[in-house]
């Protein structure tokens, strides 16, 4: 069963959590603390002796100790357990100052069956990752810890069907170092632009608002990394192969919709990557040296040093950043796409065989899952697709990246 702690100022709003989620009983361990210091006493209780728990949800605002500081503590003593936040639209100061120790956040008021849901995913994405000593250590990252609130704020926005252009570039413009990352990214040749892009605004018009939303996602992945132990080469490979596997996954998918999630897919499936270097930085270095000298993938390197993937990680945090659950379990399973219980494979066979492609001369890295691509109808196109990574690469005048070892 899995532990979950809810924490609430107000004994009658646990009272009435404990009503709605009566039928869960079953299935999660669930204790209910009054207050951020009962919190950390029942945390306490689990550390001595009793299973930790495995997920702690708390209401933003309470006295004494609200529930950034609470989660702050989570993370540095408990970095296993996920964090969630319930907040009010009110409360915008409040969540930006959470977003360092906050995996996820929902608005309040938050109804039985959207709590449900979310805790559900977190508890199944943790399963993601059974070496639980690498868990606790992504855990204790404070450089990627939850999704900029820029991303937030235009996720937000997104869903007002009267949204402009105008505003939502607005909301970019307000962080001048995502808008320099955002214009160097659809300025790079990857995107063709006849003419340079000089302001958000001409980015949304020309790129649309989704592939806007996953840039500004990437962007904040890519600048968190950079001053860190990654050595620019690699960050700069794993920006460019991932900006090729984005272009080219969307091209094949003609649904507008499932072509601009195979976009963010494929422009953020290497992040565990970034993670595992932020992370395990002498692992990671010990990964790239052995992945030169070795045929294999670099994933099967990657299980054997740490017992988990760069794609299981990456699954993990973009769970846990609240991201679609399709682009999840495409980040998860762009290596095994059959192992994948996905069905709607349209994104994940698109990602996977256009990071197959972009990376078809390297040793080990261009293995097709074929029976998958085979279910899927994409066998018969593999040699036109790897023509057409071929062509592209060639239209910018530049080799296609190759995995560079951090050192």
């Amino acid at each position: 069963m899995k532990r979950i702690l809810f924490v609430d100022d107000d004994a009658s709003v646990l009272d009435a959590l404990r009503n709605l989620l009566r039928k869960r009983r079953n299935e999660w361990d669930m204790v209910f603390a009054v207050g951020g210091h009962e919190a950390l006493a029942e945390l306490d209780k689990a550390a001595s002796g009793q299973a930790a728990f495995d997920v702690v949800v708390t209401d933003m605002r309470m006295p004494g100790m609200d529930g950034a500081e609470l989660l702050k503590r989570v993370r540095d003593h408990f970095p296993g357990t996920a964090r969630i936040v319930l907040s009010g639209h009110a409360e915008r100061d409040a969540v930006v100052r959470a977003l360092p120790v906050t995996h996820q956040f929902l608005n309040k008021p938050c109804d039985a069956a959207m709590l449900r849901s979310v805790v559900e995913r977190t508890c199944n994405l943790q399963a993601l990752l059974q070496n639980e000593a690498t868990r606790s250590v992504i855990g204790k990252l404070d450089r990627l810890p939850s999704p900029p609130a820029t991303y937030l704020r235009l996720t937000e926005a997104m869903t007002d069907p009267k949204v402009t252009s105008k505003a939502i570039a607005a909301i970019v413009e307000e962080d001048p170092a995502m808008t320099v990352k955002v214009l160097q990214l659809v300025n790079s040749a990857y995107f063709g632009l006849a003419h340079a892009a000089t302001s958000v605004n001409q980015a949304v018009t020309y790129l649309g608002l989704e592939v806007l939303r996953a840039l500004t996602l990437s962007a904040h992945v890519f600048s968190t990394a950079e001053g860190t132990s990654i050595c620019r080469a690699a960050l700069d490979e794993i920006q460019r192969s991932s900006l090729a596997t984005a272009t080219i996954a969307k091209r094949m998918l003609k649904n507008r919709e499932l072509a601009n999630d195979a976009f963010t897919a494929g422009i953020i499936h290497d992040v565990g990557r970034i993670v595992i270097a932020l992370a395990l930085p002498d692992k990671h270095r010990e990964i790239g040296v052995r992945a030169k000298e070795d045929t294999r993938a670099e994933c099967s390197i990657e299980h054997e040093v740490l017992g988990v993937t760069h794609a299981e990680v990456g699954a993990y945090l973009l769970g846990v950043w609240g991201l679609p659950f399709s682009i999840v379990e495409t980040t998860a399973f762009h290596h095994a796409p059959s192992g994948a219980a996905n069905e709607a494979p349209d994104v994940l066979a698109a990602v996977h065989l256009a990071d197959a492609v972009v990376h078809a001369d390297e040793p080990g890295e261009s293995e097709l899952d074929r029976a998958f691509l085979e279910r899927v109808g994409l066998a018969s196109e593999i040699d036109a697709w790897r023509t057409a990574a071929a062509d592209y690469f060639a239209r910018l005048g530049a080799a296609a990246p190759r995995r560079v070892a951090n050192g």
